[in-house]
């Protein structure tokens, strides 16, 4: 292909950012990102397929990635009593990894978080705690033998840490928080969460 292909592609790929960035996906037209990227409609169609098909070529790789190191970093060996505190501690302590990730990726983050009304990444915070949730949830019925109080194991309660630790830290983000900052006083929620389960699961 040539050339001009791939400069077509990249002037339609910046208009997508600055307009979605602007007026948000439903608020954004094809008709003005081509010609802010100076190019004509059918151009466009020669490179994407549809207005939703763009977003993602703005943010899935990105996307995946966190998410490649989000699965990463939740892969877990059980075999003690120390192992399920260690397991707890090094997956808390990870959130640095991801927080990391999303503050050097600003812009695709900040598209995502407050721009995605309308595509299917909009609910990308409430599926990421959906995540987390699931599985915290493994991880704990995985581990009941090495607790004193099992059965204070409660999918409610395990919603509000996974929702207060995600949710601090991207609201951090969105207010223009520090990424050291951000970093600090997520672990401090995460510090909060691993006392709590220690004192309710007896571990």
């Amino acid at each position: 292909m040539s050339y001009d292909f791939y400069k077509t592609h990249e002037l339609i790929l910046k208009s997508a950012m600055m307009n979605f960035s602007a007026v948000g996906f439903r608020n954004a037209s094809i008709r003005n990102i081509c010609r802010d990227a100076g190019v004509t409609n059918g151009a466009f169609y020669a490179h994407f397929n549809s207005k939703d098909d763009l977003f993602s070529a703005l943010v899935a790789e990105k996307l995946q990635m966190f998410n490649k190191t989000y699965q990463d970093l939740s892969e877990m060996n059980i075999g003690s009593a120390e192992d399920v505190l260690h397991i707890f501690e090094m997956s808390y302590g990870s959130i640095e990894t991801l927080i990391h990730y999303v503050y050097s990726e600003r812009e695709v983050f900040k598209l995502i978080l407050e721009c995605s009304g309308g595509t299917s990444y909009e609910n990308f915070v409430s599926d990421l705690i959906d995540e987390e949730c699931k599985n915290t949830m493994f991880f704990l019925e995985s581990s009941r033998r090495f607790m004193k109080r099992p059965d204070n194991i409660s999918s409610r309660f395990i919603r509000i840490g996974s929702a207060m630790v995600i949710n601090y830290a991207f609201d951090a983000f969105l207010d223009g928080v520090s990424e050291e900052a951000n970093i600090s006083e997520t672990k401090k929620a995460c510090d909060f969460c691993i006392a709590g389960y220690r004192q309710l699961l007896g571990i």
